[in-house]
């Protein structure tokens, strides 16, 4: 008997999701399997077990410890925040002032420019492959 099905089924029940035909389909099938029923009985023992586990509350010395590192998180974030905003308005600045400046020739501008274009466009190129692979990564949610 093809019992993959079934399992992801029993699964489900446990979670209490199964649809109404799914339920029937799954009671049939563990009416003719009694290995999908001694699975299914592992899994109900099993899944009562983890329900019983009580984990511990943290000590107030273990929260104490607990919060600076949140706080530094937020505040290197906001400093590099900041550093960013104000490097971007200085390079700005710099090459307005650059264009600007009618002692400097026009090609001499343009060979100064291309090396500048490029690195914009591969930061950029970076920065939306991360947001993208970032909306997509199924992994983003597991702890280092």
């Amino acid at each position: 008997m093809k019992c993959g099905r079934f399992r992801d089924l029993m699964m489900a029940s446990l979670d209490g999701e199964l649809t109404l035909e799914d339920r029937r389909q799954l009671e049939e099938h563990l009416e003719h399997c009694p290995g999908c029923r001694q699975e299914l009985e592992q899994m109900k023992e099993l899944t009562d077990l983890v329900g019983r586990i009580e984990l511990p509350r943290p000590s107030e010395e273990d929260m104490m410890k607990y919060w600076p590192s949140v706080y530094a998180k937020v505040e290197r974030g906001a400093g590099w925040g900041l550093l960013i905003i104000g490097v971007v308005i200085w390079v700005g600045y710099g090459v307005y002032l650059f264009v600007t400046d009618p002692s400097v020739g026009a090609l001499v501008k343009l060979l100064i420019a291309l090396p500048i274009v490029g690195v914009l466009m591969l930061l950029i190129s970076v920065i939306r492959e991360r947001c993208i692979v970032g909306r997509t990564e199924r992994y983003k949610e597991v702890e280092r």
